[in-house]
């Protein structure tokens, strides 16, 4: 599988204590390792093996990237910034029953997991949000066009443009590249059942390639535009090439999204038959009675920009990405979506190398962690392995939020990112008893 790991720092030191306010003697505190986690038995592991990065060797001073804004819909009617800590700091859990605006979750159920069903009828969806809803005033989208767009494509146009007036940036016709992470296909799926309602329209409103494009041309971007599919690790890897890009000076700023909503039952009923989803719809990060990750829905933009130029621009700082690296698991044991211990701890070893930053200053790690039995202690054993002599908080946001597929490695920057401001370590939930094949905690 595809990993990749960002290294976020902040002007403040972090929290050595979860709930608490940090330790003020420690800076560059918080890493964000973003894991890929599919299964029981295809569990995280996220490093790049997308085949786009440049393979050359550490830059022995590298560029500084400024997280200039962030924009979201989550679950838990989460909106900004503000909402979502406080819905992370006050230990909530948005946990649902699927929506029946999505499918017919009742007549798709069976706990026996038979062919063809759901194994669980719960999950973590947006709430607040009509996804039929679209202001299509403020585009350029006809009215004709709208009614085939992928409600993620509406989505995403409007929390990008959050994220680009956040960050107080003039972006038309300027040199900003567009980098968006994406894992289903639901939206194709429902439309391209029925051949005889095709329409011109069709194509560009439900092919995950639009999605990338039509925010560049809506808001006249003139950088790269990509769109990411590396299943979990995919906006993580939009973010990784966007710094990339970044500090060898293609662009000095780009938009990175991700999208998931859920609207069809088709990916529930495949990954109930590999055994990857929690029966009771519930991410247990690290916890001994993990039995699988719980899908989400997440829409989520981060807009990052060269810290002199954001400094010189006045563009709001939110925090520093110092480094980021990734890599592939290669040959792992048990099959091509089981993750690597030992490619997980190359990437995060090989990201604190580039930033040039101490592994004994990190307070906190923050983990892929999906919650399953297979994949959860894997990750926690490379993590310990880089961390482990000096110690450090681990966490993972999915146990509030869900598995939000391709889209949670923003979700869980933002995470880092309030971490870091409100130098306050966000406590996890649902770990009543750590995962006993987990051997260091």
């Amino acid at each position: 599988m595809n990993s990749s790991i960002n290294g976020v720092s902040h002007d403040k030191s972090n929290g050595d204590s979860p709930g608490h306010e940090a330790s003020p003697g420690l800076n560059h505190g918080l890493s964000n390792g973003i894991s890929n986690g599919i299964s029981n038995n295809n569990s995280n592991g996220h490093v790049n093996g997308d085949g786009h990065s440049l393979n050359h060797a550490p830059n022995p001073d590298p560029v500084p990237v400024a997280i200039c804004s962030m924009a979201m819909r989550l679950p838990g009617g989460v909106r900004d910034d503000e909402a979502l800590y406080q819905f992370l700091v006050n230990k909530r859990d948005a946990r649902s029953e699927t929506p029946s605006d999505r499918y017919n979750a009742e007549a798709y159920y069976s706990p026996h997991g038979k062919q063809g069903t759901v194994i669980t009828k719960h999950g973590y969806f947006l709430s607040g949000v009509d996804l039929a809803q679209f202001d299509h005033s403020m585009f350029t989208v006809a009215a004709a066009e709208v009614e085939l767009m992928d409600p993620s494509q509406r989505l995403t146009l409007e929390v990008v443009r959050e994220a680009l007036e956040r960050a107080g940036e003039d972006w038309r016709g300027k040199p900003i590249g567009t980098y968006v992470g994406m894992f289903t296909e639901d939206w194709q799926e429902i439309h391209h059942k029925e051949s005889e309602f095709f329409h011109p329209y069709l194509m560009m409103g439900t092919l995950d390639f639009a999605l990338a494009n039509r925010i560049s041309y809506e808001y006249d971007l003139r950088g790269p535009s990509v769109m990411y599919k590396t299943a979990c690790s995919s906006a993580g890897i939009g973010l990784h090439e966007a710094l990339e890009a970044i500090r060898l000076g293609t662009i000095s700023s780009a938009v990175v999204a991700g999208a998931n909503l859920i609207m069809a039952p088709g990916l529930t009923v495949s990954m109930s038959l590999l055994m990857a989803l929690s029966p009771e719809g519930s991410s247990k990060s690290f916890d001994a009675s993990a039995d699988g990750y719980a899908r989400g829905e997440a829409v989520t933009a981060i807009y990052i920009k060269r810290l002199d130029e954001a400094i010189r621009d006045g563009n709001p700082i939110r925090a520093v990405i110092r480094a980021s690296a990734s890599n592939a698991d290669g040959r792992s044991r048990g099959g091509m979506a089981n993750p690597n211990p030992g490619a997980h701890e190359a990437v995060i070893r090989k990201a604190y190398a580039t930033a040039g930053l101490d592994m004994s200053q990190t307070a906190m790690v923050e983990a892929h962690g999906t919650g399953t039995p297979v994949g959860d202690p894997i990750e926690v054993e490379a993590i310990a392995r880089c961390f482990g002599k000096d110690g450090a908080y681990l966490g993972a946001v999915k146990p509030n939020l869900g598995h939000s597929e391709g889209a949670p490695a923003l979700t869980s920057v933002m995470k880092a990112v309030l971490s870091l401001e409100n130098r306050t370590i966000i406590p996890n939930i649902k770990l009543n008893n750590p995962n006993p094949a987990s051997k260091i905690y």
